[in-house]
């Protein structure tokens, strides 16, 4: 599992008169209907009609419409939606995940972005989600978010970043088996040397998201947000095998790398799940759990220590029920 630093963690010309804000992949799906809803329904005509305005502006570049300029968060809302809504289908039923990045520059315009440039952007963006899946090897896969973030920006140029999920046909099994390593990729804790490149982290992060219900059909989500959190954020008396509702483990003198038995991953599934509903924005669904591990590394007088530990990331957006999908 990638390691992170504990120090790094402490339609047309009149169009969209709209007030935009800018984090699933489980397989129980949800008993609601599959039919889209009068606000599913409205909100895919003004996602239709800015895609519809930027392949008009696309095949016609001195319209006048191009000229006009756009807020730079709901440009990202609507690119992000528009990439959502035709490319992916965020209740895929696949077991295994890949997830890439990449960044685009973006022109800026007295701080606004003009129609043109986001016709290129939005073009960058989909060109940038199809190398993605070209760069995936597995038989089957599906594009199941795309998420268009701003991470810079000055008098000139913006920076987005493009983040993508897919799923893909992984071998990852739904069981909870055996014992696996805390961290460190270190695989299977059960003297087969199997499982190397996951560890438990892994594994408490795909049990939890087969949990998370998406609605039946094809759907795409939007108003994506993130939740970081840090082990000391979620005390509690209640875990058998530590202080907090993540993994956390202090060790002196001698570093044992700590298996964590069945029984502890299945706690921290669940306490994953807890974590969630905890810091759940109103309105918004829990749509996906990423669990990474850590360690830090120091003297405690006179001998070394270790101390060790998981991290979350919770995703939260908003279900909407889409028609199936293009191929990127």
């Amino acid at each position: 599992m990638k390691k992170i630093n504990l120090i790094l963690l402490a339609l047309l010309s009149s169009l969209f008169i709209f007030s935009c804000q800018k984090e699933k992949n489980g397989y129980d799906k949800s008993e609601s209907s599959n039919e889209q809803s009068l606000k599913d329904a409205q909100l895919e005509k003004r996602i239709l009609a800015f895609r519809a305005k930027i392949d008009l502006i696309r095949e016609n570049q001195t319209l006048k419409a191009g000229t006009e300029p756009m807020e730079v968060d709901s440009a990202i809302w609507f690119i992000e939606a528009a990439s959502n809504l035709t490319y992916g289908d965020a209740s895929t039923e696949l077991n295994g995940f890949v997830a890439d990045s990449s960044f685009i520059v973006v022109t800026i315009t007295n701080g606004q972005i003009l129609w043109s440039d986001v016709q290129v952007t939005y073009d960058k963006i989909i060109d940038s989600l199809s190398s993605h899946n070209a760069n995936i090897t597995a038989n089957e896969k599906q594009l199941m978010f795309a998420d268009v973030s701003l991470k810079a920006t000055n008098d000139n140029t913006a920076i987005f970043e493009v983040a993508s999920g897919f799923g893909t046909d992984g071998t990852s099994g739904f069981g909870n088996d055996y014992p696996w390593y805390w961290g460190w990729e270190l695989g299977r804790c059960d003297g087969t040397g199997l499982g190397v490149g996951q560890d438990a982290a892994d594994k408490i992060a795909y049990l939890a998201n087969m949990l998370i219900s998406v609605p039946a059909g094809s759907s795409y989500y939007t108003d994506i947000s993130y939740k970081w959190v840090n082990y000391w954020d979620v005390p509690t008396n209640s875990n058998p095998y530590g202080d907090y509702l993540l993994f956390h483990d202090f060790q002196e003198t001698t570093l044992n790398h700590a298996c964590l038995s069945t029984e502890e991953i299945g706690y921290y599934k669940n306490t994953l799940n807890t974590i969630g509903n905890m810091y759940k924005p109103s309105g918004k669904s829990t749509i996906r759990y990423f669990l990474w591990d850590d360690t830090a590394f120091g003297l405690c007088d006179p001998s070394d220590c270790w101390d060790m530990a998981h991290f979350a990331k919770v995703k939260y957006a908003i279900w909407h029920i889409g028609t199936p999908p293009s191929e990127l």
